[in-house]
Protein backbone atom coordinates (compact mmCIF):
# COMPACT_ATOMS: atom_id res chain seq x y z
CA UNK A 1 0.00 0.00 0.00
CA UNK A 2 2.87 2.37 0.84
CA UNK A 3 4.51 1.58 -2.51
CA UNK A 4 1.29 2.45 -4.35
CA UNK A 5 1.08 5.78 -2.49
CA UNK A 6 4.74 6.56 -3.33
CA UNK A 7 4.19 5.73 -7.02
CA UNK A 8 1.02 7.85 -7.13
CA UNK A 9 2.84 10.83 -5.58
CA UNK A 10 5.81 10.34 -7.93
CA UNK A 11 3.39 10.35 -10.87
CA UNK A 12 1.71 13.50 -9.55
CA UNK A 13 5.14 15.11 -9.18
CA UNK A 14 5.99 14.40 -12.81
CA UNK A 15 2.57 15.56 -14.02
CA UNK A 16 2.90 18.85 -12.12
CA UNK A 17 6.31 19.78 -13.60
CA UNK A 18 4.64 21.94 -16.32
CA UNK A 19 2.69 23.66 -13.51
CA UNK A 20 6.00 24.45 -11.79
CA UNK A 21 7.34 25.92 -15.03
CA UNK A 22 4.17 27.99 -15.50
CA UNK A 23 4.32 29.35 -11.95
CA UNK A 24 7.99 30.25 -12.35
CA UNK A 25 7.36 32.10 -15.64
CA UNK A 26 4.34 33.91 -14.16
CA UNK A 27 6.43 35.01 -11.19
CA UNK A 28 9.12 36.40 -13.51
CA UNK A 29 6.55 38.25 -15.64
CA UNK A 30 5.10 39.95 -12.57
CA UNK A 31 8.42 40.45 -10.80
CA UNK A 32 9.78 42.65 -13.60
CA UNK A 33 6.72 44.93 -13.28
CA UNK A 34 7.67 46.04 -9.76
CA UNK A 35 8.88 49.58 -10.45
CA UNK A 36 9.46 50.36 -6.78
CA UNK A 37 11.73 47.33 -6.56
CA UNK A 38 13.53 48.38 -9.73
CA UNK A 39 14.71 51.49 -7.89
CA UNK A 40 16.17 49.29 -5.14
CA UNK A 41 17.02 46.27 -7.30
CA UNK A 42 20.69 46.58 -6.48
CA UNK A 43 19.88 46.39 -2.76
CA UNK A 44 17.76 43.27 -3.32
CA UNK A 45 20.48 41.49 -5.28
CA UNK A 46 23.19 42.72 -2.90
CA UNK A 47 21.19 41.08 -0.11
CA UNK A 48 21.09 37.81 -2.07
CA UNK A 49 24.79 38.02 -2.95
CA UNK A 50 25.76 38.87 0.63
CA UNK A 51 24.11 35.75 1.96
CA UNK A 52 25.62 33.58 -0.78
CA UNK A 53 29.12 34.84 0.11
CA UNK A 54 28.43 34.39 3.85
CA UNK A 55 27.13 30.86 3.33
CA UNK A 56 29.85 29.66 0.97
CA UNK A 57 32.91 31.34 2.44
CA UNK A 58 32.37 32.26 6.06
CA UNK A 59 29.49 30.87 8.08
CA UNK A 60 26.42 28.70 7.67
CA UNK A 61 23.74 29.71 10.23
CA UNK A 62 22.58 26.12 10.61
CA UNK A 63 21.12 26.53 14.09
CA UNK A 64 19.04 29.51 12.96
CA UNK A 65 17.69 27.54 10.00
CA UNK A 66 16.87 24.49 12.13
CA UNK A 67 15.11 26.72 14.68
CA UNK A 68 12.94 28.30 11.98
CA UNK A 69 12.37 24.91 10.33
CA UNK A 70 11.09 23.25 13.49
CA UNK A 71 9.11 26.35 14.53
CA UNK A 72 7.21 26.20 11.23
CA UNK A 73 6.61 22.46 11.74
CA UNK A 74 5.18 23.20 15.18
CA UNK A 75 3.10 26.13 13.92
CA UNK A 76 1.64 24.11 11.05
CA UNK A 77 0.80 21.20 13.36
CA UNK A 78 -0.89 23.61 15.79
CA UNK A 79 -2.92 25.22 12.98
CA UNK A 80 -4.19 21.76 12.00
CA UNK A 81 -5.24 21.08 15.58
CA UNK A 82 -2.22 19.09 16.72
CA UNK A 83 -0.63 19.23 20.16
CA UNK A 84 3.09 19.95 20.49
CA UNK A 85 4.62 17.34 22.80
CA UNK A 86 8.31 18.15 22.30
CA UNK A 87 10.52 20.69 20.56
CA UNK A 88 14.25 20.08 20.06
CA UNK A 89 16.76 22.20 18.13
CA UNK A 90 20.52 21.86 17.67
CA UNK A 91 23.14 22.41 14.97
CA UNK A 92 22.95 18.71 14.17
CA UNK A 93 19.21 18.81 13.58
CA UNK A 94 15.89 19.16 15.31
CA UNK A 95 12.55 17.51 15.86
CA UNK A 96 9.01 18.31 16.85
CA UNK A 97 6.83 15.78 18.60
CA UNK A 98 3.17 16.17 17.67
CA UNK A 99 0.06 14.02 17.45
CA UNK A 100 -0.86 15.47 14.04
CA UNK A 101 0.83 14.90 10.70
CA UNK A 102 -0.03 15.40 7.05
CA UNK A 103 1.73 16.46 3.84
CA UNK A 104 1.30 20.19 4.53
CA UNK A 105 2.76 19.89 8.05
CA UNK A 106 5.66 17.78 6.79
CA UNK A 107 6.55 20.09 3.90
CA UNK A 108 5.64 23.50 5.39
CA UNK A 109 9.19 24.45 6.56
CA UNK A 110 10.48 23.96 3.03
CA UNK A 111 8.13 26.48 1.42
CA UNK A 112 7.52 29.03 4.20
CA UNK A 113 10.42 31.53 4.41
CA UNK A 114 9.75 32.29 8.06
CA UNK A 115 12.51 34.88 8.49
CA UNK A 116 11.45 36.80 5.37
CA UNK A 117 7.90 36.86 6.77
CA UNK A 118 9.17 38.10 10.16
CA UNK A 119 11.19 40.86 8.44
CA UNK A 120 8.11 41.89 6.42
CA UNK A 121 5.93 42.04 9.56
CA UNK A 122 8.55 44.07 11.47
CA UNK A 123 8.86 46.43 8.51
CA UNK A 124 5.11 47.11 8.42
CA UNK A 125 4.91 47.61 12.18
CA UNK A 126 7.89 49.99 12.27
CA UNK A 127 6.98 51.78 9.02
CA UNK A 128 3.50 52.52 10.34
CA UNK A 129 5.01 54.73 13.04
CA UNK A 130 8.44 55.76 11.80
CA UNK A 131 10.14 56.68 8.57
CA UNK A 132 12.70 54.00 7.79
CA UNK A 133 15.15 53.32 4.99
CA UNK A 134 13.33 51.10 2.47
CA UNK A 135 16.61 50.10 0.83
CA UNK A 136 17.77 48.43 4.05
CA UNK A 137 14.51 46.46 4.17
CA UNK A 138 14.90 45.38 0.52
CA UNK A 139 18.45 44.24 1.30
CA UNK A 140 17.26 42.21 4.30
CA UNK A 141 14.43 40.71 2.23
CA UNK A 142 16.89 39.51 -0.42
CA UNK A 143 19.25 38.24 2.30
CA UNK A 144 16.53 36.28 4.12
CA UNK A 145 15.06 34.79 0.96
CA UNK A 146 18.53 33.63 -0.15
CA UNK A 147 19.03 32.14 3.32
CA UNK A 148 15.76 30.23 3.05
CA UNK A 149 16.28 28.99 -0.52
CA UNK A 150 19.93 27.94 -0.18
CA UNK A 151 19.41 26.26 3.20
CA UNK A 152 16.32 24.46 1.90
CA UNK A 153 18.20 23.18 -1.16
CA UNK A 154 21.04 21.92 1.05
CA UNK A 155 18.63 20.18 3.40
CA UNK A 156 16.70 18.59 0.54
CA UNK A 157 19.91 17.11 -0.89
CA UNK A 158 19.93 14.91 2.20
CA UNK A 159 17.10 12.39 2.19
CA UNK A 160 14.99 14.00 4.90
CA UNK A 161 12.28 11.89 6.51
CA UNK A 162 9.71 14.65 5.79
CA UNK A 163 10.53 14.47 2.08
CA UNK A 164 10.63 10.67 1.93
CA UNK A 165 7.21 10.39 3.62
CA UNK A 166 5.62 12.69 1.05
CA UNK A 167 7.43 11.22 -1.95
CA UNK A 168 10.69 12.69 -3.24
CA UNK A 169 9.63 13.84 -6.73
CA UNK A 170 6.26 15.09 -5.53
CA UNK A 171 7.86 16.95 -2.62
CA UNK A 172 10.49 18.69 -4.75
CA UNK A 173 7.94 19.94 -7.29
CA UNK A 174 5.44 21.02 -4.62
CA UNK A 175 8.10 22.76 -2.52
CA UNK A 176 9.29 24.65 -5.61
CA UNK A 177 5.76 25.75 -6.58
CA UNK A 178 4.72 26.69 -3.05
CA UNK A 179 7.91 28.65 -2.43
CA UNK A 180 7.09 30.83 -5.43
CA UNK A 181 3.46 31.19 -4.33
CA UNK A 182 4.43 32.23 -0.79
CA UNK A 183 7.09 34.66 -2.04
CA UNK A 184 4.47 36.09 -4.42
CA UNK A 185 2.08 36.61 -1.50
CA UNK A 186 4.82 38.45 0.41
CA UNK A 187 5.61 40.61 -2.64
CA UNK A 188 1.93 41.41 -3.18
CA UNK A 189 1.72 42.77 0.37
CA UNK A 190 4.90 44.83 0.04
CA UNK A 191 4.79 46.10 -3.54
CA UNK A 192 1.54 47.62 -4.87
CA UNK A 193 2.56 46.78 -8.46
CA UNK A 194 2.67 43.06 -7.74
CA UNK A 195 -0.87 41.71 -8.14
CA UNK A 196 -1.40 38.29 -6.61
CA UNK A 197 -4.56 37.93 -8.69
CA UNK A 198 -2.62 38.58 -11.89
CA UNK A 199 0.09 36.15 -10.75
CA UNK A 200 -2.45 33.33 -10.31
CA UNK A 201 -4.18 34.12 -13.62
CA UNK A 202 -0.83 34.18 -15.45
CA UNK A 203 0.19 30.92 -13.75
CA UNK A 204 -3.03 29.29 -14.90
CA UNK A 205 -2.78 30.55 -18.49
CA UNK A 206 0.90 29.67 -18.93
CA UNK A 207 0.50 26.24 -17.33
CA UNK A 208 -2.59 25.55 -19.43
CA UNK A 209 -0.62 26.42 -22.57
CA UNK A 210 2.23 24.10 -21.55
CA UNK A 211 -0.13 21.19 -20.83
CA UNK A 212 -1.92 21.77 -24.15
CA UNK A 213 1.38 21.81 -26.07
CA UNK A 214 2.54 18.59 -24.35
CA UNK A 215 -0.80 16.86 -25.04
CA UNK A 216 -0.60 17.78 -28.71
CA UNK A 217 2.92 16.39 -28.96
CA UNK A 218 1.93 13.14 -27.26
CA UNK A 219 -1.50 12.41 -28.70
CA UNK A 220 -1.98 14.37 -31.93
Amino acid sequence: MKMVAILVKAGLGIVTIPLAAGVMLAFYQNFILITSLAKSMNCFFWGILSYVVLHLLFYKPTYLYVLGHEAVHAGAAWIFGGKIKSFKVSKEGGSVGTDKSNTVIELSPYFIPIYAIIIAVVYFVVASSYRINGSVFIFLLGFSLAFHMISTIEVMKVRQSDIIKSGYVFSIVMVFVLNIVVISLIFSLIFPEYSIKKFFIDSWMISKGLYTAIARQLFF
